[in-house]
This record gives structure tokens, sequence and C-alpha cells, in this order.
């Protein structure tokens, strides 16, 4: 669990030719907005991270591979930029469809762990979204096997921030073997954080204020409410888990299902 100290979130807006469109356009912008916002207070839960980019990317995998499929005169040069860019687009749907997976499986091996963070609020009895990845060991700065990032909004210190806005959590998942146990302890974080933010964050500022170059021990000093929440999360999975592989097959690992994802959409990337 880390700490995110940049606590402006920066908007931009269209710009249109005349002073009238801006108008409307505003107007427009604003009552969407406001929708957008009961929208996500109303339906609180656990989302995956990558849906709200699923889209766009879809629609430029398609786009791509049809240019490598129908245009044979291409430089090399474009194609090899081409290629490039649909590994990625392929990489980031693969951890898409992880992440879908395995919050599906955290949810039938631990229920109630699940549905205790799909209906989470905060102190004021606000719903927060909690928006997961699992992403490849690589794609973040902070050498952590999980991590929450931890913001207030400007302007109230109950409500919790991060990239998709406010009222959501953000936390980020390596794709290793016992990714889904890590998600049990960053979730328990999540637990602890979202109704006691405003405290937890003057319990955060005293005890960990300069540790920044040591990310992996920050939120788990003995006396931290956080890292109890988190390590009690792990606990309680770790027991579901041994109940439901009792009577289940062996879970594949996440590592093996997402080469096989991978593998699928690559193979079928000409037809989408």
């Amino acid at each position: 669990m880390v700490i995110d100290q940049e606590n402006n979130l920066k908007m931009t807006v269209m710009k249109n030719q005349t002073r009238n469109d801006n108008i409307v356009t505003n107007k427009k912008c604003c009552i969407l907005f406001s929708i957008l916002c009961i929208a996500l207070n109303v339906s609180g839960e656990i989302k995956n991270g990558y849906e709200i980019e699923l889209f766009n990317m879809q629609e430029s995998l398609k786009n791509l591979t049809r240019i490598i499929k129908e245009k044979k005169d291409i430089l090399p040069s474009t194609r090899r930029t081409i290629e490039s860019k649909i590994e990625l687009l392929i990489s980031n749907i693969t951890c898409y469809e992880l992440t879908e997976n395995l919050l599906s499986r955290f949810k039938i091996i631990a229920p109630d762990l699940y549905n205790e963070i799909d209906t989470i609020k905060d102190s004021k009895g606000r719903k927060v979204n909690v928006f997961v990845k699992f992403i490849p060991t690589d794609a973040t700065e902070v050498k952590a096997w999980g991590i929450t990032y931890m913001r207030q909004v400007e302007n109230d210190e109950h409500a919790y921030l991060s990239e998709y806005g406010e009222l959501t959590v953000s936390v980020k998942i390596w794709i290793v073997n016992n990714s889904l146990l890590v998600l049990a302890h960053e979730l328990g974080h999540v637990k602890y954080q979202v109704p006691y933010l405003a405290h937890y964050f003057k319990y955060y500022k005293k005890n960990y204020f300069g540790m920044r170059n040591e990310p992996n021990n920050i939120g788990h000093n003995p006396n931290d409410p956080s890292g109890k929440s988190a390590n009690l999360y792990e606990k309680l999975f770790r027991r579901e888990y041994a109940h439901f592989s009792r009577s289940n097959e062996k879970i594949e690992s996440p590592i093996a299902l997402v080469e096989k994802i991978k593998k699928n959409l690559s193979s079928h990337k000409m037809f989408l």
C-alpha cells in the first residue's frame, strides 16, 4: 500500500469553434458529469480497472489488424510500428480478461470478503468504487506485489480519490502465482482505509513520513490498523481457499492463465 500525494486532478475539455457551441457543450457536460457522479455513488462496487478502456482498445486492435491484413504496400518500418502497437493492445486486453477471471474466482472462493468490499461505504455513508487491475510485474515504479493508492479529495478529507475520480480506490496487483492472495491483502487495506480515511491519513503521515524509499514497509508496522486489516483479510482468504480446494479442482495459476489468454487473442487477432 502506498500513498500518492498529488491531490489535484487535471480535467480537460474540448474547445468548439464558437462561443455558443462552448456554452451548449459545457451545459451538456455538466449534466452528464452530474449523472455520472450520482451513478457512481449509487452503484459502488468492485470493478475491472481496464473496463473503461476496453472498447477503445478493441476498436484500435480491429483497425490496426485490418491495416496489416489489407495494405500490402506499407513500409517495413511502418509495419513494425503497427505490429508493436498490436502486441501492446493484445497485452492490455489480456490483462482485462485476466482481471475479469480472477475477480470472478475471488468472489466464488471468498464471497463474504468480496461482498464486504463490493458494498463498502466511507464515513459519510457514500458508496465507493474499487477499481482493480492485474498488471505485469514491470508495470509499476513501486516494486511491490500489490499497491493500494491512498489519496483524498482536496476539500473532503473523508472522500477517497484515485485516477478514476472521486469516491474511487485504485488497486493494482502483480500477475504472480499468488495474485489472489495479494488481492485479499490489498482489499484488507481498502476495508479499513475507506471508512477511516481522514483518521488514517493523519496516522500515516505521522508514522511513515520520509519512508517513501521503502514502499514495501509502508502500511505494515505492527500497530498499523490498515496493515492489521490487510493481514486479517489475507488470513481469512487462505482459510477460504483451503476449504474451496478440498472440494474443487486445482485452480490454474494466473501466470499460466495469462499466457493462455494472450495466445488465444494473438491467434484470432486477424479476425477481430
